[in-house]
């Protein structure tokens, strides 16, 4: 009886755990719940900041992005971020190659 609670519990755990989406964009690896936080920022920032401005040169960016901007090529990274950022929706059902855990 043990034994099958431990194999429920732990198909369980796994379960939870699959259900995960990432984004991988060159060598970073970020939640789709993360790109959305990007999605949220990119819509309650300026839009003319957003437009002309690198995104890591704004202070309030989401912090999970901090390693990213911390890189030469961060800007050419969001850039790859923005479409799926605008719609995330099409990373759920993995409609972007950089989308994985669907």
């Amino acid at each position: 009886m043990k034994a099958l609670a431990a194999a429920v519990l732990c198909l369980c755990t796994l379960a939870a755990f699959s259900d995960c989406v990432t984004v991988q964009v060159g060598k970073f690896s970020f939640p789709l719940e993360s790109v959305k936080k990007l999605k949220d920022f990119m819509d309650n920032s300026h839009p003319l900041n957003v437009r002309s401005a690198p995104l890591c040169a704004n202070s309030d960016i989401p912090k999970e992005f901090l390693d990213l901007c911390a890189t030469p090529d961060a800007d050419q990274i969001l850039d790859e971020l923005k479409p799926i950022a605008r719609s995330p929706e099409l990373c759920e059902i993995c409609a972007f190659a950089a989308c994985a855990g669907c």
